[in-house]
């Protein structure tokens, strides 16, 4: 019995189909790492955002306190690269009686940080009561 000679195309892959192959499959593991690493520059950047807002909430909790109404303007910044600054201004609007025991503020604290080349922020305003001064 004579046996078929096997032809070279069906013993097993050629080396271009191999180098197909493995292209292929470093395209595949190109893109899942662009992914991965876009998904881990996004999440940076929503920690930035979050901390920043953390921190203008707090600053504005201290305002009245130990950061005082009366002053134009303070600041300062934090070990992790945030900068923050609160402006008070007496409020102008007509609701508040301007002979009555209590003198509305306005507060604006801004916290400020760069991420890459540029810079970003975070601005809450809200409105403060006071007592006035026995002076004013």
């Amino acid at each position: 019995m004579i046996r078929p000679i096997p032809s070279d195309r069906s013993a097993g892959f050629m080396m271009v189909e191999v180098m197909i192959a493995l292209a292929i499959t470093a395209l595949a593991f190109g893109f899942a790492f662009n992914a991965l690493t876009g998904g881990f520059d996004r999440l940076r950047k929503d920690q930035n955002s979050v901390k920043a807002l953390l921190l203008a909430e707090s600053t504005l909790d201290r305002v009245g306190h130990d950061i005082a109404l009366g002053e134009a303007a303070s600041g300062g910044s934090t070990s992790d690269g945030l900068s923050w600054q609160v402006q008070t201004a007496p409020y102008a609007g007509d609701t508040i009686a301007a002979s009555g025991p209590l003198m509305g503020y306005v507060v604006r604290v801004t916290v400020f940080w760069k991420e890459r080349s540029n810079t970003r922020q975070v601005q809450l305003t809200t409105l403060r009561l006071a007592y006035r001064d026995r002076d004013s």
